[in-house]
């Protein structure tokens, strides 16, 4: 009989730890993170996540093939759904993973383990969007040649003296330029590219030609080698205004205003007809009143 109570004892027990250590990963039952992904230009890094916590908070982990997990400090028990990892992924060839941690607000045992989701891998180098590269135009004195002065966007990376590096400064020769253009009075295109930042390109002499730039890094997958697309800039023309639009743009610009004055009389001289015709209508005898 003692034996069958020690074993039913043990039972119980086990039983009740079982019990509690299920009470203690209840926690598990959080809602977690969707639709995890990350947002990135010119290497300004944001882990972004669905939905918007209530009762509950995030935490954001993340780790690299070369990097330990670290948390950001600015991302622990956080009520957003949002983290700037900028200044935290500075290897840039490193391929990354994060991990978005639903937990309590108010969190006893931090040995406790809690549900997350898990981002897809983002190396900076190859997955982070490049904005937008700025140009001049300088033409050579035989109005034949045009170069492209082009500047590339500052990064969110700071160098050794503490300044922002340009995209250019970053992906060094593994970077180059291009430039799409066109006679402005006609809309075939054409390539020119360079390794520098100018590019020379052959023009008519007097001709205006249309310009915008990319930046381009070939190692990268064809659908994120490009950068955003550049303003278009024209250079000026020396040909005579009927030369460069047409002769029917011109007869165009000067019939317009004619068309519109002849509208405007004809439309004066219906209204004081038909206000002629309403004082007849309206005399004593049927007779027009004649002005005084």
């Amino acid at each position: 009989m003692e034996i069958a109570t020690l074993l039913n004892l043990g039972c119980f027990v086990l039983c009740f730890l079982f019990s509690q250590n299920g009470t203690a990963s209840g926690n598990s039952q959080l809602p977690v993170a969707t639709k995890v992904w990350w947002t990135s230009i010119n290497f300004k890094t944001i882990l972004e996540w669905e939905p918007k916590p209530s009762g509950y908070a995030y935490t954001v982990e993340f780790f690299g093939k070369k990097t330990d997990v670290q948390k950001s400090p600015r991302c622990i028990k956080i009520q957003t759904t949002e983290c700037d990892l900028t200044s935290f992924l500075l290897n840039l060839t490193d391929s990354y993973t994060a991990h978005v941690i639903s937990e309590p607000i108010e969190t006893v045992d931090k040995t406790e383990e809690y549900p997350y989701t898990r981002s897809d891998k983002f190396t900076p180098y190859k997955d982070t969007k490049i904005g937008q590269p700025t140009f001049k135009i300088e033409e050579n004195e035989a109005k034949n040649k045009i170069k492209l002065l082009i500047e590339a966007p500052l990064s969110s990376i700071r160098g050794p003296n503490n300044t922002f590096l340009s995209i250019q400064e970053i992906f060094k020769k593994d970077l180059e330029y291009v430039s799409y253009y066109r006679k402005a009075s006609s809309t075939g295109k054409k390539e020119a590219k360079s390794k520098t930042n100018e590019i020379d390109v052959p023009v008519d002499r007097g001709e205006s030609y249309c310009f915008n730039v990319h930046i381009v890094i070939p190692s990268r997958t064809d659908e994120n080698q490009q950068s955003q697309e550049s303003a278009t800039h024209c250079s000026h023309s020396e040909k005579p205004f009927y030369e460069e639009y047409g002769i029917g743009v011109l007869v165009g610009l000067i019939l317009a205003p004619v068309l519109l004055l002849v509208a405007i009389i004809t439309c004066v001289c219906c209204c004081r007809r038909k206000k002629n015709a309403n004082k007849e209508a309206n005399s004593p005898d049927g007779v027009p009143l004649k002005g005084v």
